[in-house]
Protein backbone atom coordinates (compact mmCIF):
# COMPACT_ATOMS: atom_id res chain seq x y z
CA UNK A 1 0.00 0.00 0.00
CA UNK A 2 2.79 2.57 1.01
CA UNK A 3 4.08 1.82 -2.63
CA UNK A 4 0.58 3.13 -4.28
CA UNK A 5 0.79 6.52 -2.64
CA UNK A 6 4.75 7.04 -3.33
CA UNK A 7 3.59 5.94 -7.14
CA UNK A 8 0.84 8.19 -7.00
CA UNK A 9 3.06 11.34 -5.75
CA UNK A 10 5.75 10.57 -8.45
CA UNK A 11 3.33 10.70 -11.38
CA UNK A 12 1.66 13.54 -10.10
CA UNK A 13 4.90 15.50 -9.21
CA UNK A 14 6.43 14.65 -12.54
CA UNK A 15 2.72 15.84 -14.15
CA UNK A 16 3.43 19.04 -12.48
CA UNK A 17 6.68 19.48 -13.51
CA UNK A 18 5.56 18.78 -16.90
CA UNK A 19 3.06 21.29 -17.18
CA UNK A 20 4.52 23.78 -15.41
CA UNK A 21 7.93 23.65 -17.90
CA UNK A 22 6.22 22.99 -20.95
CA UNK A 23 3.54 25.60 -19.99
CA UNK A 24 6.19 28.22 -18.95
CA UNK A 25 7.47 27.64 -22.38
CA UNK A 26 4.87 28.39 -24.25
CA UNK A 27 3.60 31.29 -22.02
CA UNK A 28 7.29 32.41 -22.50
CA UNK A 29 7.20 31.99 -26.39
CA UNK A 30 3.53 33.41 -27.12
CA UNK A 31 3.20 36.21 -24.34
CA UNK A 32 6.50 37.45 -22.94
CA UNK A 33 8.21 37.50 -26.28
CA UNK A 34 5.69 39.31 -28.41
CA UNK A 35 5.40 41.70 -25.23
CA UNK A 36 9.32 42.09 -25.37
CA UNK A 37 9.16 43.60 -28.88
CA UNK A 38 6.92 46.57 -27.97
CA UNK A 39 9.27 47.63 -25.96
CA UNK A 40 11.86 49.80 -26.18
CA UNK A 41 15.76 48.44 -26.73
CA UNK A 42 17.19 49.29 -23.15
CA UNK A 43 14.01 48.66 -21.28
CA UNK A 44 13.59 45.46 -23.35
CA UNK A 45 17.83 43.93 -22.39
CA UNK A 46 17.09 44.89 -18.68
CA UNK A 47 13.46 43.18 -18.46
CA UNK A 48 14.43 40.12 -20.00
CA UNK A 49 17.84 39.62 -17.82
CA UNK A 50 15.15 39.71 -14.60
CA UNK A 51 12.44 37.82 -16.49
CA UNK A 52 15.87 34.69 -16.53
CA UNK A 53 17.13 35.52 -13.72
CA UNK A 54 13.24 35.00 -12.09
CA UNK A 55 12.37 32.00 -14.80
CA UNK A 56 16.25 30.27 -13.84
CA UNK A 57 15.88 28.59 -10.23
CA UNK A 58 12.19 27.38 -11.31
CA UNK A 59 13.35 25.85 -14.41
CA UNK A 60 16.09 24.17 -13.27
CA UNK A 61 13.80 22.79 -10.34
CA UNK A 62 11.58 21.79 -13.30
CA UNK A 63 14.30 19.98 -15.12
CA UNK A 64 15.24 18.07 -11.77
CA UNK A 65 12.17 16.56 -10.83
CA UNK A 66 11.56 15.89 -13.98
CA UNK A 67 14.82 14.00 -14.04
CA UNK A 68 13.98 12.06 -10.97
CA UNK A 69 10.33 10.80 -11.35
CA UNK A 70 10.87 10.23 -14.38
CA UNK A 71 13.62 7.44 -13.29
CA UNK A 72 11.51 5.96 -11.13
CA UNK A 73 8.55 5.98 -13.03
CA UNK A 74 10.62 4.32 -16.02
CA UNK A 75 11.81 1.72 -13.58
CA UNK A 76 8.37 0.95 -12.10
CA UNK A 77 6.79 0.79 -16.20
CA UNK A 78 9.37 -0.76 -18.25
CA UNK A 79 8.95 -4.47 -17.29
CA UNK A 80 7.12 -6.74 -19.50
CA UNK A 81 6.34 -3.81 -22.54
CA UNK A 82 6.59 -4.60 -26.02
CA UNK A 83 9.45 -3.47 -27.81
CA UNK A 84 7.29 -0.59 -29.65
CA UNK A 85 6.79 0.83 -26.23
CA UNK A 86 10.60 0.73 -25.63
CA UNK A 87 10.98 2.82 -29.00
CA UNK A 88 8.12 5.78 -28.10
CA UNK A 89 9.54 5.97 -24.76
CA UNK A 90 12.86 6.59 -26.57
CA UNK A 91 11.63 9.24 -28.72
CA UNK A 92 9.98 10.72 -25.97
CA UNK A 93 13.14 10.90 -23.59
CA UNK A 94 15.00 12.32 -26.81
CA UNK A 95 12.57 14.82 -26.99
CA UNK A 96 13.13 15.77 -23.52
CA UNK A 97 16.55 16.27 -23.60
CA UNK A 98 15.84 18.50 -26.50
CA UNK A 99 13.25 20.87 -24.17
CA UNK A 100 15.81 20.92 -21.67
CA UNK A 101 18.91 21.85 -23.73
CA UNK A 102 16.77 24.98 -24.71
CA UNK A 103 15.37 25.72 -21.08
CA UNK A 104 19.18 25.44 -20.22
CA UNK A 105 20.41 28.03 -23.22
CA UNK A 106 17.57 30.08 -21.96
CA UNK A 107 17.77 30.43 -18.86
CA UNK A 108 21.25 31.75 -19.16
CA UNK A 109 21.74 35.19 -18.78
CA UNK A 110 21.10 37.17 -21.77
CA UNK A 111 23.33 40.25 -23.14
CA UNK A 112 26.77 37.71 -23.16
CA UNK A 113 25.71 36.05 -26.73
CA UNK A 114 24.00 38.31 -29.40
CA UNK A 115 23.79 35.04 -31.91
CA UNK A 116 21.74 33.28 -28.98
CA UNK A 117 19.67 35.91 -27.41
CA UNK A 118 18.33 36.39 -31.34
CA UNK A 119 17.57 32.47 -31.69
CA UNK A 120 15.55 32.40 -28.12
CA UNK A 121 11.86 32.82 -30.30
CA UNK A 122 12.91 30.34 -32.36
CA UNK A 123 14.24 27.57 -29.85
CA UNK A 124 11.32 28.45 -27.80
CA UNK A 125 8.94 27.47 -30.09
CA UNK A 126 10.62 23.94 -31.18
CA UNK A 127 10.69 23.19 -27.30
CA UNK A 128 7.09 24.32 -27.11
CA UNK A 129 6.27 22.08 -30.28
CA UNK A 130 8.66 19.16 -28.17
CA UNK A 131 6.56 19.58 -25.49
CA UNK A 132 3.41 19.13 -26.59
CA UNK A 133 4.36 15.62 -28.71
CA UNK A 134 6.32 14.70 -25.56
CA UNK A 135 2.54 15.00 -23.80
CA UNK A 136 1.26 13.65 -26.52
CA UNK A 137 3.72 10.43 -26.36
CA UNK A 138 2.96 10.18 -22.71
CA UNK A 139 -0.89 9.61 -22.75
CA UNK A 140 -0.58 7.32 -25.68
CA UNK A 141 2.09 5.17 -23.41
CA UNK A 142 0.07 5.79 -20.32
CA UNK A 143 -3.10 4.22 -22.54
CA UNK A 144 -2.25 2.19 -25.25
CA UNK A 145 0.31 -0.67 -22.98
Amino acid sequence: MPMDWLTLVMQWLHLTAAVTGIGGVIYARAVVVPSLNEVDPGSRARLLARLVARARPLSFTVIGVLLLTGLFNVFLEIKGKPPIYHMLLTVKLLLAIHVFAVIFLVALPPGANPARDARRPRLMLGAAISGLVILLLSAYLRRGF
